[in-house]
């Protein structure tokens, strides 16, 4: 019976031994060399796993935290020995491995960087659900970076883009926003009116009975200066209904609102915040330096790949 095991002090030396077919050391560590990965990463909160079928060690890999852009888990390593390949171990082990990172829901997503000739480890990423991102690091140009993405525990949702402000449903979850702020308007027909004159547009999302979960608003501003020119997306008013925080539901919208700016082939993603900092943080934002709204506020950036 397979089963995912924690390497140790016990354990180390029988996954030292590990080994893979010739021509499949140039795409791998040694697993030697990824348990001494495991202590240089040991601030990123990595993971040796060892891989048994009941008592026999047959593979490890080697999971880290990538805070940075974009934050995920990052597969650096994963290895079946030679002798246990092709019996459809390392299918069944990825599989394990998903499973567990998805129970930490740290990110919702796992990346990992193939060499684009080892066609035998692209073949088992594919058919547990890695796709290829089209990213290509500079550094490794003949590796394919694929990424899974942990399917989304909620369910019985829609997500709706408008541009028509005067909608009731955005009408009325855009109230319920500006009432927990504090704010109040005197003439709402006019502010919406405002915000369809603006190009502005937003993503709304309600579940099966049709009640407001949360919403995103967002539009591209140009940036120009005698000499320079850039556009980015600026997410303008971002909410989520009070009973649907902590559920996943303000990462999925602000996704979407960053899809929408890669279509349009923008680059760069703008907000500011003075409540959710943290929030923003983990979902790949950074502060940008040196930069303040008008209204005083923090702003972050994140680069869209």
């Amino acid at each position: 019976m397979l089963k995912l095991i924690e390497v140790n002090e016990d354990n180390w030396h029988e996954v030292a031994k590990l080994t893979v077919e010739e021509n499949q050391k140039a795409y791998l560590d040694s697993a030697v060399g990824i348990i001494a990965r495991g202590y240089v990463y040991r601030s990123c909160r990595v993971k040796v796993i060892g891989i048994a079928d009941d008592r026999t060690i047959i593979g490890v890999a080697l999971v880290k935290d990538l805070d940075d852009e974009p934050a995920c888990y990052d597969l650096q390593q994963f290895m079946i020995d030679k002798h246990f390949q092709g019996k459809g171990f390392g299918t069944e082990a990825l599989r394990m491995i998903l499973q567990e990172l998805a129970k930490e829901e740290k990110y919702d997503c796992v990346e990992v960087c193939v060499n684009i000739e080892n066609k035998s480890a692209l073949r088992i990423f594919e058919k547990v659900g890695f796709s290829d991102t089209g990213y290509i690091d500079d550094s490794v140009p003949d590796c394919l970076n694929l990424r899974y993405r942990f399917p989304n525990p909620n369910s019985g949702f829609s997500d709706d883009l408008v541009s028509d402000f005067c909608d009731l449903r955005f009408r009325e979850a855009f109230q319920k926003y500006f009432s927990e702020l504090g704010i109040n308007v005197n003439d709402w027909d006019s502010l919406f009116r405002e915000m369809n004159d603006e190009g502005v547009k937003a993503y709304i999302r309600s579940n099966e009975e049709g009640n407001i979960i949360g919403f995103i608003q967002f539009n591209k501003e140009n940036f120009t200066s005698w000499f320079f020119e850039e556009t980015v997306g600026f997410i303008s008013e971002f909410w989520v209904a009070e009973e649907y925080r902590n559920s996943g539901h303000g990462a999925a919208l602000l996704r979407l609102a960053e899809d929408h700016f890669r279509r349009q082939g923008i680059h760069t993603s703008i907000l500011t915040t003075d409540t959710a900092e943290r929030f923003y943080l983990r979902n790949g934002y950074r502060k940008a330096p040196g930069c303040k709204a008008k209204n005083k506020d923090e702003v972050f950036i994140k680069q869209l790949i």
